[in-house]
Parts: structure tokens; sequence; C-alpha cells
């Protein structure tokens, strides 16, 4: 098992509401920081978009399995559904 940053996401959506949208698993906190400031520098519009995702809640550090972190290291960060979370969560393959 290797150390990284997990960040919780939500998507709010017009007349639907917010609800879980996944995570991003990031190398450290540096990597995550520059992952949403990327993120936000494409939302300069003023106006509120109808479909959008948003950080919740601070980073945490988790671990994740071996396969798991031999991607992440060669990439930064990657990006998981909600269901695709969960079920590395219940494999095991993300502990936090």
């Amino acid at each position: 098992m290797n150390k990284c940053i997990i960040q919780l996401w939500e998507e709010s959506e017009r007349g639907w509401g917010v609800r879980p949208d996944g995570c991003s698993l990031h190398l450290n906190k540096e990597v995550r920081d520059f992952y949403i400031d990327g993120m936000y520098l494409n939302r300069s519009n003023l106006s509120v978009p109808n479909e959008y995702d948003r950080p919740i809640g601070i980073p945490i550090s988790c671990l994740i399995s071996d396969g798991l972190f031999e991607n992440l290291s060669q990439i930064g960060t990657i990006r998981l559904f909600e269901m695709e979370k969960n079920n590395l969560i219940k494999m095991g393959e993300i502990v936090y």
C-alpha cells in the first residue's frame, strides 16, 4: 500500500440537486492544489452553470494498492466516478 491524497467531489445540477461525484487521487497536496486550480481556471464565467462539480471537504491522506499507485505515479491525478471509488474501497484498493 502507498500513501496518496484523496479529494471527494460532489455535483450540483439545476432541478436535480446535489449528489456525490466520486473522488480524485493525487500524488501529494501540491498536485491536488494544481489540479483544482486548473478546474477553476476554466470557470471564469460569472454565471452559475446548470451543472458543475466541486471538491467537498479537505484533502485526506489515504493508502492505495501498488497497482493503482503505479498508474497514479505516471499521471499525477486519477479522477474516479462514485461507483469506481466505492468499488475500489470495497475491494481494499483504497483505504482511508
